[in-house]
């Protein structure tokens, strides 16, 4: 059986989000359980170049620091820093389905897809949550709006306009480490999203089956 959900397609005069066949098995490939099955390696392909600018990314993270909208974290964080999380969130809100036209669908903020991936991040091996953080400092950083989209600044201090040129710049980017750290960061964010129980309604999605207790002998 099918579903609907809220993808998105590129035109020539930008991005447009639309309805389409969805189903639960598309859900399962991006659950936050296949995630935990992850590897260090599956989570991030970096080539030589990817792993000397993740090296790097503590100390760029000290260049064009700050100046977006802060979010604040709903729980106590397992592993991101509050920093860290207001990165990611501000990633989520720009790469999730989102319908302003539609009345009903929860924002990624509402959701708390950053504190969520914290939860989940803080389960796998060390080095995954280690590299990942690097990944955020090194995309929020403001040499990377430099290079990516000839403006400097950081992240979470751009109009959606320009985070939505970054995220771009970085999915076609000829850097293996930028083009994964997108799809890391993308999927992520949608598996967090779409296994929120508050979203199982607005795409026809009955939930997980339940599974039945058996006693033990």
């Amino acid at each position: 059986m099918k579903y609907a959900a809220v993808v998105e397609r590129r035109t020539g005069s930008g991005r447009i989000r639309t309805t389409a066949p969805y189903t639960p098995s598309q859900s399962r490939a991006l659950s936050p359980a296949r995630l935990r099955q992850l590897s260090r390696r599956s989570l991030l392909k970096k080539g030589f170049a990817g792993g000397a600018i993740l090296l790097l990314g503590g100390s760029l993270a000290t260049f064009l620091r700050g100046g977006g909208r802060g979010r604040n974290p709903r729980q106590p964080l397992r592993l991101l820093t509050a920093k860290e999380y207001g990165i990611f969130a501000a990633v989520a809100a720009r790469v999730c389905p989102r319908q302003p036209e539609a009345v009903g669908w929860p924002s990624p903020d509402n959701l708390d897809c950053a504190g969520k991936v914290d939860q989940l991040l803080a389960e796998l091996h060390p080095q995954v949550g280690t590299e990942f953080r690097r990944l955020l400092h090194v995309f929020e950083n403001g040499l990377n709006g430099l290079f990516s989209v000839g403006q400097p600044g950081t992240f979470t201090a751009a109009s959606p306009e320009d985070q939505d040129r970054r995220l771009e710049a970085w999915r076609h980017s000829r850097v293996a480490l930028f083009r994964s750290g997108y799809q890391a960061m993308k999927r992520l964010a949608v598996a967090t999203y779409y296994s929120s129980p508050e979203t199982y309604a607005l795409v026809s999605y009955p939930g997980p089956p339940g599974v039945p207790l058996v006693k033990a002998p």
